[in-house]
Parts: structure tokens; C-alpha cells; sequence
């Protein structure tokens, strides 16, 4: 019998790893329709440079590069944008993020003037381009429990686009489904659920990306609210010229969610 018990000590450190694996995404609680007094769509940036954001890029397991193999490899469907209707080509997925270059080069030594033009094309490195991630977000305020609820809808890896050198500014790369058990798609949950995030206090902890998603443990900032013009800060030109007034905006929208809030609890 201590033998047995012995074995079994030996072994729980890896029976609790191993939990990691089988582990399943768990559905968000149910808030009936009759009881959303009010809802609005977010979408807000999380930058992976930022410290608070650091163990999502440890090289062990880097967040960008998970999304992004998992779409080369056919697990998630990226989509065209967040209404996450039109599937994206993965001829096409592969393409974004490249840039072609033509360079001039001198193919006779005596004569610099003579020359040749190569295409050069640079390809797309998830961990080397993708620093910051978009959601999409529904916040849900549920009456009869007098709550904010967060809904994650989709994520969206983002880059630097460039076409023949030219800078074209910070965009999606494409869209991701975070969370859509009913359609038997697999979803960004089914994938980072079987990932751990790198805890330095605890080289065993079964925390997972999923966890750090819906625990909301990340650092970010809101870009954009469900208004009449549609207009995200990096879409805005005015706010684009001026980083401090692109930093305020986002302050502003974060203010008018709270306050919404703590006006619903005050009634």
C-alpha cells in the first residue's frame, strides 16, 4: 500500500500538467434577453511589449505566434473582418504582411550605369511583426444580477502594413472567432486553453491563455465604441497627427464605460 501511495506522490506534479491538455473551455454564464438593460461593442488593443503583457510573448509559448501557426496549420479560420463572415483564402492569409521590393542592382564592374532590377520579397514573421492584438467585445449590463458583463467576440493579431516600402500604418492582420461553441468551429479558446502562461513563481501552474483572457489579466486600451461615425483612433486623421490626444481619446472612451457602470449602480 505505501508503495502504491509513493508512486501516486511521484506522480501528481504531472497528473496536474496533464489536466492542462484535457481541459475545456467553460461556456459563459447565460444572461437572459429581457434582462440586458444595455450593451455596447468595444474594441480595444492589447499591446504585448507592455509589462503587465510580458509572460504572453515568453519564448516558450509567444501568443502571436501560436495564433498565427494555428491559422497556417488549419486550426482556426482567420476572417476577412470582425463581422467574421467571409473566411479568408489561407493563399491569401499567407500573402499579408509581405512586402515586395525592387532593388537596382550593378551587374557590370566597369560600368555602374548598367544594371539589373531584382524583386526581393520579405516574408511575414509573426514574432517579429505582430506586437499588439485587437478584440472585439460586447459589454452586456445584466439587470437582474446589476452587472457588467465583458463578452469577448473576436481577436485580431495586428501589423504594420507595407506595400513596395511604403508604411501604410497599423492593421489587422485578419479576424479570429474567440468564442463559438455552437457552430463546431474550433475557436481561439479551444486553442490557448491547452496553453500554459509562463509563471515565474510556479514553473507547474496550470494557468492557461484562456485564463488569462477570461480572468482579464492583460493590459490594454480601448480605440473604439459603437457610435454613429464608426471611427476608431487609428482611423481618426485628427487624433493620428497627435499621439497625447490619441492617448486621451482613450481615456475618455474608458471613462464613459465606467461611468455607465457606476450610474447603473447608483439606480
Amino acid at each position: 500500500m505505501r508503495s502504491v501511495l509513493f508512486v501516486l506522490t511521484l506522480l501528481f506534479p504531472f497528473l496536474i500538467i496533464a489536466q492542462v491538455d484535457v481541459r475545456k473551455p467553460v461556456p459563459p454564464n447565460f444572461v437572459r434577453e429581457a434582462d440586458v438593460s444595455f450593451s455596447k461593442r468595444v474594441w480595444r488593443v492589447i499591446d504585448l511589449r507592455e509589462k503587465q503583457n510580458k509572460k504572453a510573448v515568453w519564448p516558450g509559448a509567444p501568443l502571436n505566434k501560436i495564433l498565427y501557426d494555428a491559422a497556417v496549420n488549419g486550426k482556426l479560420i482567420p476572417y476577412l473582418s470582425d463581422s467574421l463572415v467571409t473566411k479568408m483564402d489561407i493563399k491569401h492569409f499567407l500573402s499579408i504582411g509581405s512586402d515586395t521590393l525592387i532593388q537596382e542592382t550593378p551587374i557590370d564592374p566597369n560600368d555602374p550605369t548598367i544594371t539589373k532590377l531584382d524583386t526581393i520579397i520579405s516574408q511575414f514573421d509573426a514574432m517579429q511583426n505582430i506586437h499588439q492584438l485587437m478584440i472585439l467585445e460586447d459589454w452586456v449590463f445584466d439587470k437582474k444580477m446589476s452587472t457588467m458583463v465583458p463578452r469577448i467576440i473576436a481577436i485580431a493579431p495586428l501589423y504594420k502594413g507595407r506595400a513596395l516600402g511604403v508604411d501604410l500604418g497599423l492593421q489587422p492582420l485578419c479576424w479570429f472567432k474567440y468564442d463559438n461553441p455552437k457552430k463546431g468551429e474550433t475557436t481561439c479558446r479551444e486553442i490557448l486553453i491547452e496553453v500554459r502562461v509562463f509563471n515565474k513563481d510556479n514553473s507547474r501552474s496550470t494557468f492557461t491563455f484562456d485564463d488569462w483572457f477570461e480572468q482579464r489579466q492583460f493590459g490594454s486600451f480601448i480605440i473604439k465604441t459603437s457610435t454613429i461615425d464608426n471611427v476608431s483612433i487609428f482611423e481618426d486623421e485628427e487624433v493620428r497627427k497627435n499621439g497625447l490626444e490619441a492617448l486621451l481619446k482613450a481615456e475618455r472612451l474608458k471613462k464613459e464605460n465606467f461611468d455607465y457602470e457606476a450610474g447603473q449602480f447608483e439606480d
